[in-house]
């Protein structure tokens, strides 16, 4: 796939299938890869475009809310937690507490000690 160039805008198919990717979970720059689009250019866009800046982020809410949805029903709360953890930066303690970070967690530590807190569920093999 070729990459949009730095002068053109992101519409269309090509800005449909990005979203429908970010909102399915894929990071941003999975969606990129898989929409041919410069990295670099959507960065680009985001900081020019407070409407595409916007349904990026409600995509990517869309996808953490269908995660914690898929969680809530498996009730393995360990795995789903550190995943969270490792997807969405302001699930994890360490960004959460640090100082440096711009990131801060709307998380409440009571939800965290919860999802933490729910026994695994471990499967056996046949």
């Amino acid at each position: 796939m070729s990459e949009i160039s730095v002068k053109k805008n992101l519409t269309g198919e090509t800005l449909d299938l990005f979203l429908e990717k970010l909102s399915k979970g894929v990071s941003l720059t999975g969606a990129c890869a898989a929409c041919g689009i410069s990295a670099k250019r959507v960065d680009q866009l985001r900081k020019e475009k407070p409407k595409f800046n916007a349904q990026v982020l409600a995509a990517q809410a869309r996808a953490e809310e269908a995660f914690i949805d898929k969680i809530l029903e498996s009730r393995d709360g360990k795995l789903a937690l550190s995943f969270l953890q490792s997807r969405f930066p302001h699930w994890s303690p360490k960004t959460a507490g640090s100082d440096n970070s711009s990131a801060k967690s709307s998380i409440s530590p009571e939800l965290l000690s919860q999802l933490s807190s729910i026994p695994e569920r471990i499967k056996t093999r046949n």
